[in-house]
């Protein structure tokens, strides 16, 4: 889901300017178990040897070691965090995708090997090339941690269930609790785009938008206010007639997007999908939509979870991490902790970066605690 987060994110990213930072690459070549290859990139600090590499492990969709922007490269900025703190950083393009000159995604897509990205065959291509970092035998005796972001929470949790290769520490940054398919639904019935609603219009916290929220005068509420809801009158959006703006009203009036998207789905239609929604097959669809969710996964997980998410995250809600601490409290484990932060979204207000050039609150925490660990 293009959420408007992500539309601002893209705004703000146009006149982004691109920086030098203070760390060494190396480029490799990864062969993974179906005989396929891909391009993976390994950050090291400028100075002194590392004892810890942490392994990104992508959100949904084609991404590369890079994942270049309109005038700087994702990956570079998390690079830098980590490499600032002596940790080593690892990115990988994901099978099929390789670095492209064109905007706004800036790879290229082989569309038949890239097919095969699917949930068993991602954490299979993650531990192969965990793998080639431990045959190095500088890298020996380091640290692994994966860190996953958003669906990258599942693989990342996948791998480090599985043992087939010696994973340290899970950093899971905009945790994915639920199965896709619950989670797919909740964006797409409306929670998510509530989630955003309340962050900027509801002013006593109480989860929904009374008409003097609504019509505030303020700079950032009247440009949400046209973008979201078309400058609409109050008793417009408020189409079940109680006198707030909740859940229940924009529920009805994406009734129909959830519907649409369920139907390409089982329709198998790929172009549809591919232009409108995610970049992803239905195939990747069929095998989320039957994974184990991560609530019960990682009970079984017993290496350090360090989860980092934003309090307004949109794309999976903060309730997760609360039930998982629950979860880890009822069967008694201890090697859980949690850092949900105030006013952040799914990307951990990374556009404060982009804006400013200074990490957000729940980067720096993440950047900080890799290095403690």
């Amino acid at each position: 889901m293009k959420s408007f987060q992500k539309w601002v994110l893209a705004a703000i990213l146009s006149v982004a300017s691109v920086q030098a930072y203070a760390f060494s690459s190396e480029i490799f070549t990864v062969e993974l178990p179906d005989g396929e290859t891909t391009t993976v990139r390994l950050c090291l600090p400028e100075a002194g040897e590392i004892d810890r590499i942490v392994f990104a492990v992508h959100g949904t969709g084609p991404y590369t070691y890079l994942t270049q922007r309109q005038g700087f490269n994702y990956y570079d900025v998390l690079a830098e965090g980590f490499c600032e703190k002596g940790v080593g950083f690892f990115s990988y393009n994901r099978r099929g995708v390789d670095l492209g000159d064109t905007g706004p995604w800036f790879d290229t897509v082989d569309s038949l090997r890239y097919a095969r990205y699917e949930p068993h065959t991602e954490a299979a291509d993650v531990e192969a090339m965990v793998a080639f970092l431990k045959n190095d035998k500088r890298f020996k005796n380091c640290k692994i941690f994966l860190y996953g972001i958003s669906e990258g929470t599942i693989i990342a949790s996948m791998v480090a269930e599985r043992q087939n290769v010696t994973i340290d520490a899970l950093l899971l940054h905009g945790y994915a609790h639920e199965n896709m398919l619950d989670i797919i639904k909740w964006q797409n019935t409306g929670n998510g785009a509530m989630v955003l609603i309340n962050s900027i219009f509801d002013r006593n916290g109480d989860k929904s938008v009374n008409r003097e929220e609504y019509e505030f005068e303020d700079p950032v509420v009247t440009a949400y206010r046209g973008h979201l809801f078309q400058n609409l009158p109050f008793d417009s959006v408020n189409v079940v007639k109680d006198n707030v703006i909740n859940i229940d009203d924009i529920a009805k009036m994406r009734e129909p997007v959830h519907h649409i998207l369920t139907t390409k789905i089982r329709d198998h239609e790929e172009s549809w999908i591919w232009k409108n929604y995610f970049r992803v097959t239905t195939n990747w669809f069929r095998e989320h939509f039957a994974l184990e969710p991560n609530k019960t996964r990682l009970l079984r997980v017993n290496i350090p979870i360090y989860v980092f998410h934003g309090k307004d995250d949109a794309n999976v809600p903060a309730e997760g991490v609360y039930d998982l601490e629950k979860r880890f409290d009822t069967c008694g484990k201890s090697n859980l902790k949690t850092f949900v932060f105030d006013r952040h979204n799914h990307d951990l207000n990374f556009q404060d970066w982009v804006a400013t050039k200074s990490y957000s609150e729940g980067l720096q925490k993440l950047f900080n605690t890799s290095a403690e660990i």
